[in-house]
């Protein structure tokens, strides 16, 4: 037999159907401690604050007393029987409990909820139902019922946030299964023992409404507003305000489709509830996929793995970043297109560059998913958790793409797990936190020789064997030159490659080569550098002028006449923006001089935007000021 420790209710100690005793209300103060913290260190400090509100001076020896009595109960066997035994150990400053979780009725609704998330999370809500079904009948009473240590009254009320948590989570689930009817007398019970949850009344309402007793949801909605005006001087909320008129009106929506839940282990508040009504027909936002992608196989295997994979109970966020022409939107677009699938309640694309703002993306989106006008808040924050609160329940795929910054992403991000978002920049975005971040590089020689062959056709590339290999190498492996560069010989089918390359070729005539329509290999880099500072603004347009592609950040400083601390930020943003690379640390051999041994690389074709642009701002005026 083994010693199992009751929390959910009065705290006993039971060895099958024998129920030791826990001692008197220190004592059991003392062992609902250690429970709450089993198998962690938990300092006698702690214990005697939370067994205590004013320590007595024999406070600490009353506590070792108690643990000394609480290691003999644990140790004495019952006459004529042998059991396993958790242990109480002593460690530096405190003790820890080290018991089995299967032996704490507390530390198995815990592990209940989190197999219920994971059964939702893999599309089997009727698992997750029952799931959290089988949680909730280990409850016996309030949880440490018989406890009256102060320090336990917080967790209390805590774990009977997560019990209250998990009992709407399973009205969630079995009312957008379709089960109206059934579950009328329970919601009626938990209404009666919960006047003020306007959630339960909710539900209520709308099971009552969609079993055809349309008189007894206006009724429940009446005897709510007595409760609410009468018992706390408030106004029924907005959303159940809006269900009663639509009851009247016999315009409630059907029920979504169940998809993923807020997990109710946290004790976080949560988002505020989305209007009612708030589900719209699936949006369809994504652009259209591109036809060749070339040379992101690994990428878009691991990244649907990990997007797509079962078990994820945290927000699951991708932030591809790269140098300008690399391919992220394309890739981004991709993969939202691959995981339609996996996320049936749409998907949603917004390019944050230029002038976009947050407060204005945020007021589309909620638009898209079925607010009324009148219904979206007029303030970022306020727009921002009522679009947590509408996607909270949704699968959906978002794109944001052409981020400047982590502070333009985070009011834009979904809180659950179950909408799948793929960010792109130019810079890694590494505050963002929880994101997988991935770095795009350029394509392999051979991958760029055979996208080019896919845009322009076997055929010609057949007949001049060895001019796309020239062509590829002053794309510099870029996907948005190989696809210019493959427009515009599509565009000019009677030229031969040859003529094409030797156009591209020549250093005056590449950027104009490597364009065509809003293909443009100039534009994209003039992106990045628009959104640099005067001080990296000013070295870049300086690099141009360098007569190699190396430089340190020695000849920063005198290309700028900063200082060797600023030189060596101005530069490490113009890496972050992608516009250099760092290289290999080799002998020094600065083209100004120097000891710097940290080299830095600019591509050519930004060498050829670098130059333009001193040359404009040279004959046009200073550009420190855009």
């Amino acid at each position: 037999m083994e010693i199992k420790f009751q929390c959910l209710g009065d705290l006993e100690i039971t060895c099958g159907e024998r129920v030791m005793p826990a001692g008197g209300p220190l004592q059991r103060g003392l062992l609902a401690m250690l429970l709450l913290n089993a198998n962690l260190s938990i300092s006698a400090d702690r214990l005697i604050d939370a067994l205590w509100d004013d320590p007595p001076d024999t406070a600490l020896g009353q506590l070792q007393t108690r643990i000394w009595r609480l290691r003999q109960l644990l140790r004495a066997p019952a006459p004529g029987t042998s059991w396993s035994t958790p242990e109480l150990i002593t460690r530096p400053g405190g003790y820890a409990l080290m018991v089995d979780p299967a032996a704490v009725d507390l530390l198995v609704f815990q592990q209940r909820i989190r197999d219920a998330e994971s059964m939702l999370a893999g599309d089997r809500p009727r698992e997750a139902a029952l799931e959290l079904r089988s949680a909730l009948a280990l409850f016996r009473g309030p949880a440490f019922a018989n406890v009256t240590a102060v320090g336990v009254a917080g967790e209390v009320v805590a774990i009977e946030e997560r019990r209250r948590a998990a009992l709407e989570q399973i009205f969630d689930i079995e009312l957008s299964l379709g089960m109206h009817a059934q579950l009328i007398a329970e919601l009626r019970e938990a209404v009666a023992a919960n006047p003020y949850q306007e959630r339960l009344r909710l539900h209520l309402m709308r099971a009552l409404y969609r079993s055809g007793r349309r008189a007894e949801a206006v009724a429940a909605y009446r005897e709510g507003h007595r409760t609410m005006v009468d018992g706390a001087g408030l106004e029924p909320s907005r959303e159940l305000k809006d269900l009663h008129r639509r009851i009247l009106l016999s315009d409630v929506p059907s029920a979504p489709a169940v998809a993923s839940v807020a997990p109710v282990a946290s004790t976080e508040a949560p988002p505020p509830a989305a209007p009612a009504g708030s589900w719209a027909p699936r949006s369809r936002d994504l652009p259209r996929d591109v036809t060749n992608l070339v040379g992101r196989c690994p990428e878009i295997t691991q990244l649907t793995d990990y997007l797509s994979g079962p078990g994820q109970h945290l927000p699951r966020v991708v932030a591809l970043s790269g140098m300008p022409g690399v391919g992220k939107t394309a890739l981004a677009v991709r993969l939202a297109h691959t995981l339609a699938g996996a996320a049936p309640d749409g998907q949603l694309f917004a390019w944050l560059g230029g002038k976009s703002e947050p407060t204005e993306i945020l007021h589309r989106f909620l638009r898209t998913l079925g607010v009324a006008e009148s219904e979206v808040p007029a303030t970022l924050a306020e727009r921002s958790a009522l679009f947590r609160a509408c996607t909270a329940g949704r699968r959906l795929v978002l794109v944001l793409d052409d981020a400047h910054g982590e502070a333009q992403v985070r009011p834009l991000l979904p809180a659950g797990p179950a909408t799948l978002t793929l960010v792109t920049s130019l810079r890694p975005l590494t505050a963002l936190d929880g994101a997988q971040l991935r770095d795009l590089a350029p394509l392999e020689p051979s991958e760029a020789i055979r996208l080019l062959t896919e845009l322009v056709g076997e055929e010609r590339v057949r007949a001049e064997p060895a001019v796309p290999q020239r062509i590829a190498a002053w794309c510099e492996g870029l996907p948005l030159a190989l696809r210019a560069a493959g427009a515009r010989l599509r565009a000019r089918p009677h030229w031969s490659l040859a003529r094409y390359a030797a156009t591209v070729e020549q250093r005056s005539q590449r950027l104009d080569a490597l364009s065509f329509g809003d293909l443009d290999v100039r534009a994209a880099v003039a992106t990045g550098y628009a959104r640099l500072s005067p001080q990296a603004g000013r070295l870049f347009r300086a690099l141009g002028a360098l007569p190699g592609a190396e430089f340190t950040v020695g000849d920063a400083a005198r290309l700028t006449g900063a200082s060797s601390y600023l030189a060596a930020e101005v530069t490490e943003e113009l890496v972050e923006a992608r516009l250099v690379h760092p290289v290999a640390r080799s002998t020094p051999t600065p083209i100004l001089g120097g000891d710097d041994t940290l080299r830095y690389r600019i591509g050519e074709l930004c060498r050829l935007v670098a130059r333009e642009r001193a040359a404009l701002e040279t004959a046009g005026g200073c550009h420190e000021d855009r």
